[in-house]
């Protein structure tokens, strides 16, 4: 359930999903899934990003939100390694996290990002 009322610039809220969701999409195959979740979590809206594709190298892990930096079994796509460097730094810019997890054979792109206290209304 929500809404999950952040505050933040939304220009580069949607270029951070789409960043993430574009990836997603670009390294699954036919037949995959890509999946987006939105969770509460304490004073944070918790976002996923998962997919069934590629996967990541374990040691592609540390340097993988790096600019220029793409993945090693990455190289048969197209890109050019700026798009998780520019959501770090949105992320970053509006107080939040964001990591990259090996999710079975896929990636799992985690964001949270603070909640803004929502006072009730007087009815």
């Amino acid at each position: 359930p929500g809404p999950f009322p952040i505050r933040g610039d939304e220009t580069q809220i949607e270029q951070l999903l789409g960043n993430l969701l574009n990836n997603a999409i670009k390294f699954t195959q036919p037949g995959g899934q890509v999946s987006l979740r939105l969770e509460d979590r304490d004073a944070n809206v918790e976002i996923q990003v998962q997919d069934t594709g590629i996967g990541l190298l374990p040691e592609d892990l540390p340097h993988l939100f790096e600019r220029f930096q793409r993945g090693r079994n990455a190289s048969g796509y197209s890109g050019n390694g700026l798009g998780l460097a520019i959501a770090k730094a949105i992320v970053k810019n509006h107080n939040g996290e964001i990591w990259a997890e090996r999710a079975g054979k896929g990636t799992r792109f985690v964001v949270l990002l603070p909640l803004i206290k929502v006072l009730p209304s007087d009815g």
